[in-house]
């Protein structure tokens, strides 16, 4: 169920992270928002310099983005850099929670 957070990152990453019934499942769903949102506004930024810059975005996120996936399928918890101990202290409690 993790690796579905990644099918349309952020739209399926927020229902993931609010739904989730397990700490990974919001863990993922968040890493989903987050990257569905920091990559499309690293392409526009990339876009301001000259075109090598960003190809350089675009393919990183076109790698990225199926390692998260197929990653979070196969159970290893891959995480973008720096995010894995904020991104877990905020999946600790669910969002439904009283």
């Amino acid at each position: 169920m993790a690796a579905l957070a990644y099918l349309l990152p952020p739209v399926t990453g927020f229902f993931a992270f609010v739904l989730g019934g397990s700490q990974r499942m919001r863990f993922h769903g968040l890493q989903s928002v987050i990257f569905g949102v920091v990559w499309p506004l690293a392409l526009y930024a990339g876009s301001l310099g000259p075109p090598s810059v960003t190809q350089l975005v675009f393919f990183g996120g076109v790698i990225v983005w199926p390692t998260l996936l197929v990653g979070a399928a196969v159970g290893k918890d891959f995480s973008l850099p720096g995010a894995r101990d904020p991104l877990r202290r905020a999946a600790q409690r669910s969002v439904r929670a009283p």
